[in-house]
């Protein structure tokens, strides 16, 4: 008898994987657009054009697809130009520097880039090999520019002249980061790392050595030099041994408008520039007072240079602006240039058949109308940096989970866009401080209730689950259900919450002696009732819950599994399923996903584990979606398809 059931079971087999072949001939892949456009600015510089002696506004674009894109912005006449780099795919780091060059260091291939600003082209591309990250810039005194790097915490040094890059060593491990550099008026380097176990040290140029900074700079984190002097927070220093300088060498904000602090991005070693909460003063050596640039909210804008005329250039989000001494409302004006196509961090189709999408970085959404080929990118959702990570639907808005500032998003595409007044996109929620990257998306529970899960802040394991009602705001946090573990998936039938964790963290490596979990979590008590940890595995992640079938697809390392809800076990003795590698999956909650394998679109059946392939792509599947009238939707890269 057994023997015969086998023989049925291998004919079934046999049957799907006719099928599977089938459909993969029949099915066809249409490509409906490449709809990321949204911008990510990490750095900008004021340079002159050389070829007419106007302002000209550089900017770093990241983008993970076709590499760096440097935009220049000729301020007077709000136009652009954008330089596509040879390498990187984004940078925090441009420094000009002698014989009219910018040099650009780059992520994630740890690259200095020179480029000429004569010719108005890249002329050299130098590798710092084995690092990732470069982060910031600072002018040595031998002539050579500094970075500090990810991964390996090192300090390198570029010869401006033989094009070569010397490392400079580690010293200061455990840490993986050295995240800031900073000039000194002797020019040595000052040097900040972190994360593991904060350190500050100066490097000599001169005798290629390394020493503590001194006790009165341990905790700043970066300078810049002013006047001759070493500058940063409230403080200035002077000499070798870079004293403390009291009274301080400059006037001082007025006490009673709060807490000020040195801006050592503006400052330049002629001009400081002080911030005190919404106010931004100048100063230079001589002058008798402090003078009042302006005093406005910049909500977030990242200040990035100032002119000779005094004027201060920003970017917020896609818009850059120009504040003027005096002025008292931001004007923002839209990136004058046209983004290369971004790779697609998430996918999701709303009830109207609109297809929704993020981009890595730049805190925007896009939408696409499959019937009309429309599609719209939005503008920045909230005020914090960072990223969309999955958005949710109901009563015909949008619902966002948004990294690095733990943020909750309600957004009506029907009504006109104003997130500056905090009115449409709008903030509801905030798990920020504790908690900042969703990692798990965002799921609308059976209560009508917005269910995500979180990975805690940097330099901290841990996550939380949280519950916001919709039309309150109110926020429920359940902390560290799987012990000090990030929160890598989260799904609910409305009776329990199923969680899963992951052994990353914040700036931190994979974390040691631990095993990541599968949860279920009674919502009444917060008790976990149901776990099971996956031995020898980095991350777990939960997909979905599946209301036809009342089971879970856990994925662990991209082995899946399925888990009864009913029975409250793993389902044992099912056929070979292959793995899952796309971030997010396909389900109509009717006992069917769909996923991406690589390449291979997967249909896979969760009553009975049996999947077949649909179709090969062109290239890995990231993200499948699903709509209402049950079409799939997939992303490769930049590139977002039709299943026909």
């Amino acid at each position: 008898m057994a023997h015969i059931k086998r023989g049925i079971l291998i004919l079934m087999l046999s049957a799907f994987v006719a099928l599977a072949a089938v459909g993969a001939d029949a099915a066809m892949l249409e490509k409906i657009a490449q709809p990321c456009r949204a911008k990510n600015i990490l750095a900008g510089r004021l340079v002159k054009d050389r070829a007419t002696g106007r302002d000209m506004f550089v900017l770093s674009n990241s983008n993970e697809e076709s590499g760096i894109e440097l935009i220049f912005i000729d301020i007077e006449r709000n136009t652009a130009k954008v330089y596509h780099a040879p390498a990187g795919s984004g940078s925090w780091a441009i420094s000009e520097v002698p014989g009219d060059r910018m040099v650009v260091g780059t992520y994630y291939d740890g690259v200095f880039m020179v480029f000429d600003l004569k010719k108005m082209e890249f002329i050299k591309t130098i590798p710092f090999p084995g690092e990732s990250y470069i982060w910031n810039l600072a002018m040595g005194s031998d002539g050579r520019i500094y970075g500090g790097t990810y991964e390996g915490g090192k300090l390198g040094a570029l010869d401006l002249n033989t094009y070569t890059v010397e490392d400079c060593g580690a010293p200061a491990p455990p840490n993986l980061y050295l995240r800031y550099v900073s000039p000194t008026p002797d020019g040595r380097i000052y040097c900040m790392f972190t994360t593991e176990k904060p350190a500050y040290m100066l490097y000599d140029p001169t005798a290629k050595k390394w020493e503590d900074a001194p006790k009165q700079l341990q905790g700043v984190a970066a300078g810049t030099v002013w006047n001759g002097y070493f500058v940063t927070g409230t403080h200035a220093f002077k000499g070798r041994e870079l004293a403390e300088v009291d009274p301080l060498p400059f006037p001082t904000p007025p006490e009673d408008k709060g807490k000020w602090s040195i801006d050592t991005t503006l400052t330049t070693p002629d001009t400081l520039f002080i911030r005190q909460k919404t106010i931004i003063y100048c100063y230079k050596a001589g002058d008798k007072d402090l003078t009042l640039i302006t005093d406005m909210a910049l909500r977030q804008g990242a200040l990035y240079a100032a002119t000779s005329k005094g004027n201060v250039l920003g970017v917020r989000g896609q818009d850059y602006f120009i504040i003027k001494p005096g002025d008292k409302n931001l004007q923002l004006k839209p990136i004058p240039a046209e983004a290369s196509p971004r790779p697609i961090l998430f996918l999701r189709v709303d009830p109207e058949g609109k297809i929704w999408g993020g981009p890595y970085f730049g805190q925007t959404l896009f939408w696409t109308d499959p019937t009309t080929g429309k599609t719209v990118n939005t503008s920045t959702v909230c005020d914090e940096g960072g990223e969309v990570y999955d958005v949710a639907f109901s009563g015909g808005k949008v619902y966002a989970v948004a990294y690095a500032g733990g943020d909750i998003i309600e957004y009506d595409p029907k009504q006109s866009w104003d997130q500056w007044h905090v009115k449409n996109p709008r903030v509801i929620a905030k798990v920020g401080g504790e908690y900042i990257r969703p990692e798990a998306g965002v799921k609308l529970g059976p209560d009508g209730k917005l269910y995500s899960a979180w990975l805690a802040k940097y330099g901290v394991y841990g996550g939380a689950v949280s519950i916001t009602d919709i039309k309150t705001g109110a926020t429920e946090l359940i902390k560290n259900p799987l012990g000090e573990q990030g929160l890598s998936g989260v799904d609910t039938d409305g009776k329990f919450i199923y969680v899963s964790s992951t052994l990353a963290g914040n700036g931190l490596p994979i974390k040691k002696g631990d095993s990541p979990k599968f949860g279920v979590i009674d919502p009444t008590t917060k008790k976990v009732i149901f776990e099971r940890i996956f031995d020898g595995k980095a991350s777990v992640s939960i997909p979905v819950y599946d209301r036809a079938t009342k089971r879970v697809v856990v994925v662990a390392n991209g082995t899946v599994s399925l888990f009864d809800t009913a029975q409250q076990k793993f389902v044992e003795g099912l056929p070979d399923i292959p793995n899952m590698s796309s971030r997010k999956i396909a389900s109509a909650g009717d006992g069917v996903i769909t996923y991406g394998n690589e390449k291979s679109l997967v249909r896979l059946d969760l009553a009975t584990g049996i999947s077949t392939v649909m179709l090969e792509a062109p290239s890995n599947i990231t993200n499948v979606a699903i709509g209402p009238d049950g079409t799939i939707y997939l992303t490769c890269g930049v590139d977002l398809y039709r299943v026909k």
